[in-house]
């Protein structure tokens, strides 16, 4: 009898493997890295009337479009620290804050290589990149690993859609929380306004929209909110994310 139970019991895993293998998951464990998947083709996605630099390559626009497609899928809704990208990543239902979890997804579906900090890699000039790590400051470290980081308080950071955009907190950290851009106005004089896609923003998926300064005057000042009468989406958040966050620097993934 027993020997019977346990044949069923493989029999009905045996079952269940092809539905498994049809799922959307991470091929490898969270602490390996991933191989890139193949990127959609353009005009593949909606674009959402967003126009893009005519020399940023198509991973990097996908990048921006998967991004905005999951803020239209959840708008303004309250995600658990378990969801679908944490469940996607790591496997399981462990409960995590997940900015850096969320930007990987959406690399990961565009096609883009996906780096850790410390892994013997090759990236080439024109390879579109983000980074592999859970944690922001390890953010951070792949990118500028890799010869692509711009620290604002060190250099005239000029952002570009489809960048990451990582975040610091005035007296604490420098790397508190990551997102994507996904436009870019110049306003002249250093002074650039920001379209971001952000997970894990009071646990929901927003877009954010602020002023960001290249030169500011102030040292660790150089976010501000965007005029009131120059307000035009009604689908962003004009607020800036705390009074004490500004911008640490840029990931250049491409």
């Amino acid at each position: 009898m027993r020997m019977m139970r346990w044949a069923a019991a493989i029999l009905l895993l045996l079952m269940m493997i092809p539905a498994a293998l049809a799922e959307d998951v991470v091929p490898y464990t969270a602490e390996t890295g991933l191989p890139a998947t193949k990127t959609q083709a353009e005009g593949e996605l909606e674009d959402y009337g967003l126009t893009f630099p005519e020399d940023m390559p198509l991973a990097a626009r996908n990048f921006v479009l998967l991004a905005r497609a999951q803020f239209e899928k959840h708008p303004f809704e309250k995600l658990p620290k378990a969801n679908e990208y944490t469940d996607w990543y790591f496997h399981d239902d462990r409960e995590i804050g997940w900015c850096s979890v969320f930007q990987i997804w959406c690399a990961y579906h565009s096609g883009m290589q996906l780096v850790k900090y410390k892994e013997d890699v090759t990236v080439n000039p024109g390879d579109c990149i983000s980074a592999q790590e859970g944690r922001v400051g390890n953010v951070y470290y792949v990118f500028e690993e890799q010869g692509r980081w711009q620290q604002a308080d060190k250099v005239e950071a000029i952002p570009k859609p489809g960048y990451i955009v990582v975040y610091g907190v005035r007296g604490s950290t420098p790397y508190t929380h990551v997102g994507i851009v996904e436009t870019v106005k110049d306003l002249g004089d250093g002074v650039y306004e920001l379209t971001t896609v952000e997970g894990n923003i009071n646990s929901t998926i927003k877009r954010m929209n602020y002023r960001y300064d290249a030169t500011p005057k102030r040292k660790y000042y150089n976010m501000s909110v965007v005029p009131e009468d120059e307000i035009v989406e009604e689908n962003c958040q004009y607020t800036v994310h705390n009074k004490k966050w500004y911008v640490t620097g840029f990931g250049a993934t491409w």
